[in-house]
């Protein structure tokens, strides 16, 4: 989906950098471990999933985005707000899908485009806040990174094949913005806010830098699900400026331990 494309490519650039700095140094090592210790991060603290029931009201988007609801619009309102979904989430991302089973709105008027724009936003917002859910966001494995003191904190350089990007954050570790060349050309800024647990993603917003002016926007509330911070409202603002907000209600989470299994050494 284009509006989280930009962000979610910090994915690859925590995954895929690869041999620009000779050696990261063991002062970088301890700034990376005390960034990583401050940050809630459940999929690396035993959540291996969890879905909830998505709660959207389509008269009350309809009304914010054309301040009334058109007769040839009502039916469709209705069909669509009788619908109703669960999303998803684990590592991978996030899938939202109409239970139990996905409705035939051939005769709606723009019902299926409506249904897939909603479920493409819906799973949009969750996986904008997966990189921080997941702490992808921070280099990670092989990642050769550099960390530079400024006087309002360091700077964080990650650059490899492919891979160019860099990360600003204040006196305490806490990230304020990031900017990318490669893979692809994109800024972004965070602001963050304490959870019980670390700290919680309150707002990122995403803007392209190769002049076409698009800029995203995703924000969020929390609840506590057996012990995890989850988003509970999701607010969506993509290039469009149209703005869609979503609850995540009966939320049900699957704990464990994850172990990630390489592939043999060779003799």
């Amino acid at each position: 989906m284009k509006l989280t494309r930009l962000l979610l490519c910090t994915l690859v650039l925590s995954r895929c950098a690869g041999s620009a700095f000779a050696q990261v140094t063991p002062s970088d090592e301890v700034l990376l471990k005390k960034a990583r210790a401050i940050y809630d991060q459940p999929f690396l603290q035993g959540l291996v999933s969890f879905d909830c029931q998505v709660m959207f009201d389509w008269k009350a988007h309809f009304l914010e985005l054309l301040q009334t609801i058109p007769p040839s619009a009502e039916p469709t309102v209705s069909t669509l707000q009788a619908i109703q979904h669960r999303v998803f989430v684990d590592r991978s991302g996030a899938v939202v899908s109409a239970v139990p089973k996905e409705p035939n709105l051939a005769g709606v008027l723009k019902g299926q485009e409506l249904e897939q724009a909603f479920k493409q936003m819906v799973g949009g917002g969750i996986n904008a806040w997966m990189p921080f859910g997941t702490n992808v966001i921070l280099p990670m494995g092989s990642t050769k990174y550099q960390f530079e003191k400024l006087p309002s904190g360091y700077k964080l350089v990650m650059n490899g094949p492919g891979v160019a990007s860099t990360l600003l954050l204040e006196e305490d570790l806490r990230l304020t913005s990031g900017v990318s060349t490669q893979p692809q050309p994109m800024r972004f800024t965070t602001q963050f806010i304490s959870g019980p647990h670390g700290l919680l993603l309150q707002s990122v917003k995403t803007s392209d830098t190769t002049g076409s002016g698009a800029e995203a926007s995703f924000s969020y509330d929390y609840q506590e699900v057996q012990g995890v911070q989850l988003p509970s409202m999701v607010h969506v603002k993509p290039a469009t400026s149209e703005l869609w907000e979503y609850h995540l209600s009966d939320c049900k989470v699957v704990k464990g331990i994850v172990i990630e299994v390489g592939l043999p050494k060779s003799k």
